[in-house]
């Protein structure tokens, strides 16, 4: 497995993904995404560092049958260089989840984080009835520190987030 930079040849995949309406509660999207919005977005990252934007997206690669096969993505978001702290997120493709990916996904992505900005701390807000994901990240050593109540407004119902922290 590797983390690789976006490219264009992405688009396809994320007008798939960020088109997908059953996910849009597990980020900030609240309308459908245009091919051409998302190839500006994959072209206008690809200028900007980790510092000036305070977010980068990673795509998930892995090697099958002697070709890549992208699997999923993974996003530092808030990234603070002062306080040396950032969240995290991922996602994997449906045919692909409970596989382990996320797990080494992210062990890749918090060795980048240390070993190239020096990063203390990753967090990740998680809505509390999604047990895999808080499985997830408590598999990977991350520690409940907060409840957010009535965080996160879904169907007209809000739910409470979780905040999950990982201390290097």
């Amino acid at each position: 497995m590797k983390l690789r930079a976006v490219e264009l040849d992405d688009v396809d995949l994320f007008y798939e993904w960020e088109n997908d309406m059953e996910l849009w509660e597990f980020g900030n999207t609240m309308r459908p995404f245009s091919k051409y919005a998302l190839e500006n977005y994959v072209l206008n990252s690809q200028n900007e560092s980790l510092y000036s934007a305070k977010q980068m997206r990673l795509m998930i690669d892995v090697e099958r049958n002697n070709a890549i096969y992208t699997l999923g993505c993974i996003d530092v978001y808030d990234y603070e260089a002062r306080d040396s702290k950032a969240g995290i997120g991922i996602f994997i493709c449906k045919s692909e989840r409970q596989k382990g990916y996320a797990q080494k996904a992210i062990s890749l992505l918090e060795n980048i984080m240390q070993n190239t900005y020096n990063i203390h701390q990753l967090y990740a807000f998680i809505t509390e009835d999604n047990e895999k994901s808080i499985a997830l990240f408590e598999k990977c050593g991350y520690k409940f520190s907060a409840s957010l109540k009535d965080w996160v407004l879904v169907n007209r119902n809000f739910k409470n987030v979780n905040i999950y922290q990982k201390i290097f």
